[in-house]
């Protein structure tokens, strides 16, 4: 296995946290991690001091049908502040997540702005076109090429058949540059049975000699409860990396819509560096951000973010945060509340908690306190606001959705898995 591999192995034994959230979200086709080049000439990479493992020469590569001598490339690249050069060749990129877009002060409305989850969106229908293209194009002969810049690739194309009836059909395209520094891979797949469930997906991995290790996961699905009638369509996206000084970063996003009108979004994002790393004042070593919302379809919802640090300090970690939440019934009866906090590295703790509570009869009674001595207890007349239905829903979700729509669903005949 490749260097950089081990540099997470070593972190964690058996397997690393990485690979069994692979496993855990379940892509189709062979493993990338446990991948190694067939490079027609081994000796070529080995006088290459990349401290990547090629493997064995493959006797049958020079069999194999004429190459093909270009790729489609992108100008976007992934946003990782360790990705390597031959890493922004690819388009590995994913959107911001909505996390970014904060509240304002945590006593007024909160008024989310819809930017970034468009550019979500915008980002999903790309990663859904990418994929359509790659999968329309995977009965091509050609099965591995050398591209202009001497990178050599090869592609593998599969069918699944799932244990509750759904057929998966994949198409893998890896390589690894002409130096032999770097490994790459990206996977694509669609699936759907003979009713109404359809999947659309990619992962795209990578790693250099240097360390760097990444991944970039994204899927939508769209299915039907047939014992209602109601259509259900979910959204995740799941990216990760690591360098090789252990520096790790990672965002998930996941969406999921019916369309009696209920919606359910979260993103989670968070880093980690070096606890030796020196940083400014008022940075830190590791940092969380979570944020959500869910709607009932009837007017009520629930929204909530939280966001923490941490700073090592030599003999301790200090620790700082603030969240908020609220909760809402259709007929706008309600709490908002949130708090924020510190702890310094040796117990000593600060905190500030607030609340407002709304009975729809026009007053607002507005509490808090602090660990300070700070208390308030009052009632104010005051509107009330807030989100009461999703400013993107299933109806958006599904006309956004065209290359999903368009997997085509499974003939009644029976298909058999591949054999191995």
């Amino acid at each position: 296995m490749a260097s950089a591999d081990e540099s997470i192995m070593a972190d964690t034994g058996d397997s690393s946290p990485f690979k069994q959230s692979s496993s855990k979200l379940g892509t189709p086709g062979p493993d990338f991690w446990s991948w190694l080049p067939p490079v027609e000439n081994s000796a070529k990479l080995g006088e290459i001091d990349t401290g990547l493992k090629p493997s064995k020469k493959m006797d049958s590569f020079s069999s194999q049908p004429d190459l093909l001598m270009e790729k489609e490339q992108s100008a976007d690249i992934l946003s990782l502040p360790f990705e390597t050069t031959f890493f922004k060749k690819e388009d590995r990129s994913l959107p911001p997540f909505q996390s970014f877009a904060e509240p304002e002060n945590v006593e007024s409305e909160p008024n989310l702005t819809a930017d970034a989850e468009e550019t979500f969106e915008e980002q999903f229908s790309k990663n859904a076109a990418e994929a359509a293209r790659a999968l329309s194009a995977s009965d091509e002969k050609s099965s591995h090429g050398v591209h202009p810049d001497g990178s050599l690739w090869w592609k593998e194309t599969g069918v699944e058949q799932r244990s509750d009836g759904v057929t998966c059909k994949w198409t893998v395209i890896r390589g690894v540059s002409a130096d032999g520094a770097v490994e790459w891979e990206d996977k694509y797949w669609e699936a759907s049975d003979r009713f109404d469930h359809k999947e659309l997906g990619s992962e795209k991995s990578g790693r250099d000699a240097t360390g760097n290790v990444w991944r970039e996961y994204w899927k939508e699905s769209m299915w039907q409860d047939f014992t209602c009638g109601v259509m259900h369509m979910e959204k995740t996206a799941d990216k990760w990396g690591k360098n090789g000084k252990g520096e790790q970063w990672q965002e998930q996003w996941w969406e999921h819509y019916d369309s009696s009108g209920k919606a359910e979004k979260w993103a989670d994002k968070w880093c980690s560096l070096d606890p030796n790393t020196p940083l400014d004042v008022g940075h830190a070593h590791v940092w969380h951000e979570r944020w959500g919302e869910k709607y009932d379809g009837c007017g009520g919802s629930v929204k909530y973010t939280d966001k923490w640090a941490e700073r090592s300090e030599g003999d301790g970690w200090s620790k700082w945060g603030d969240k908020w939440d609220e909760h809402f019934d259709p007929n706008a009866h309600g709490v908002k509340q949130g708090e924020t906090w510190w702890e310094g590295k040796y117990g000593d703790r600060w905190n500030r908690t607030w609340g407002e509570h709304h009975n729809g009869t026009g007053w607002v009674h507005k509490y808090g306190r602090s660990s300070s001595g700070e208390h308030w207890d009052t009632h104010a007349p005051q509107d009330t606001w807030y989100e009461r239905y999703p400013h993107f829903g299933f109806e958006h979700c599904f006309n956004n959705s065209v290359q999903l729509r368009s997997v085509k669903r499974q003939s009644s005949r029976n298909i058999k898995p591949e054999k191995d």
